[in-house]
């Protein structure tokens, strides 16, 4: 158990907006976010995420940075650390600080067909075109399993949705070349339907780059496409504590925030030029692999018992004090994870750095931007911008776990002897003993 936590506590800090379904679930209901009472940090305490004991060591908190850079005549930087489960008063109070930016740059793994094609190249339009249709279908598919019936227009699939995934797929409705698809139902055989893209002359027929693009002449999606749809471990990790899963509880859908990121075709491809593979770890994310479908079926044990539940609490907030040494041992775990973790943490921070920059060359500029990701990428985003003449001018810190020692009885001296021992495995893991 403790190595499958240490795994996904290392998503929950570096990879969390590895998973494509940005932003499926409903918009959370606006409540006030709650001040964290003061604590006193703990010798677990880093420059971006520490644990604090508050109340006499009855309560452990995990408390992650938002450092704010400036720089002369560029917009006020903050960099948002984030773990990707936590209270849902920690989600509003992020929330509320993220609503006073001028601009949010934020982390997610665009789906495919997310990627624009070059001006004038047909065959790319394409195929950029035959992404964003089976991105709809994976909605569409979604939807019917829902509903168990089918939809009557994008609009009735599409409404529901909120955040990333819901402006990608209304991106999805237009074709490459800018013109509308169509979704075609049969009433005749309702469990089908269709997607059809005019093709370059928006007009029927045609040939080349004429030719209509349908969904219905392209192979079927693939199990992985389906199983994207599923429930991911972070879901069910959050729920077995008692938290709130970041994108449910983190409302994306305002005008001044912008998905800041790669896509999973990007994602994939720089995979396979270094020779790495992210199967594993895109499965583990959206629940499909054994391994992660194990963890769920354990963590049902651990939903239902609130004594585990906060035992699994204690655990994950003192794996994620660690934080800074996740990625390292993540690294040794198996051949190419140091690959991948290259690609989720230093290629990916790459795609905002290019953002910010183009958002602060704006007229007019805005006067605050807030890089909102994983906690774990804020080391390599503060090389960068220091490096390009930003200074540090202040840290403020938002509590994302408040565990109560004393809800079950004998927890507190518990969990001092499971912290002792976490301890104990992390520093065996860095010596690579």
């Amino acid at each position: 158990m403790l190595r499958s936590l240490r795994t996904v506590a290392a998503l929950l800090v570096l990879g969390g907006g590895l998973n494509p379904r940005v932003g499926w679930a409903q918009a959370p209901k606006s409540s006030e976010p709650q001040p964290a009472a003061a604590a006193t940090p703990s010798e677990s305490e880093g420059k971006y995420i520490r644990v604090t004991d508050a109340e006499g060591g009855s309560r452990l908190k995990l408390e992650i940075a938002v450092r704010t850079l400036t720089k002369p005549g560029a917009p006020e930087v903050q960099l948002v650390g984030v773990v990707h489960i936590g209270d849902q008063a920690y989600y509003d109070a992020l929330q509320k600080y993220l609503d006073g930016q001028g601009l949010v740059l934020f982390e997610g793994v665009k789906p495919s067909g997310a990627d624009e094609a070059e001006p004038g190249d047909d065959a790319a339009k394409a195929k950029v075109t035959i992404q964003r249709q089976r991105l709809l279908a994976v909605l569409i598919s979604r939807f019917r399993a829902e509903k168990n019936a089918m939809p009557a227009s994008f609009e009735e699939v599409l409404t529901p949705l909120h955040g990333s995934i819901a402006r990608l797929g209304k991106a999805a409705t237009i074709d490459a070349w800018g013109h509308p698809q169509e979704l075609k139902v049969d009433p005749a055989t309702p469990a089908k339907f269709d997607i059809i893209s005019l093709g370059n002359d928006a007009a029927p027929g045609g040939e080349g780059a004429a030719a209509d693009i349908a969904f219905s002449t392209q192979k079927p999606l693939t199990t992985q496409e389906l199983d994207s749809s599923g429930e991911g471990i972070q879901t069910k990790l959050a729920r077995a504590m008692g938290l709130k899963f970041q994108l449910a509880a983190i409302d994306y859908s305002h005008p001044n925030w912008r998905n800041s990121d790669l896509s999973i075709d990007e994602v994939q491809k720089k995979l396979e030029a270094s020779g790495a593979s992210g199967d594993a770890l895109f499965k583990m994310l959206d629940g499909s692999s054994f391994a992660s479908k194990l963890m769920g079926f354990m963590l049902g044990f651990v939903e239902r018992s609130p004594e585990l539940s906060l035992t699994v609490k204690v655990m994950m907030v003192e794996v994620l004090a660690h934080a800074d040494d996740l990625a390292a041992i993540a690294g040794k775990q198996g051949q190419g994870l140091d690959t991948l973790m290259k690609v989720i943490v230093q290629d990916r921070n790459q795609a905002v750095l290019k953002d910010l920059a183009a958002a602060s060359a704006e007229k007019p500029a805005p006067k605050s931007i807030a890089l909102f990701y994983g906690a774990g990428h804020l080391p390599d985003l503060e090389n960068h911008l220091t490096d390009d003449g930003y200074t540090y001018a202040g840290t403020q810190w938002f509590t994302a776990i408040d565990a109560d020692l004393n809800s079950v009885p004998g927890m507190k001296a518990q969990a001092t002897q499971i912290r002792k021992m976490i301890k104990a495995q992390m520093e065996r893991q860095k010596s690579g003993k």
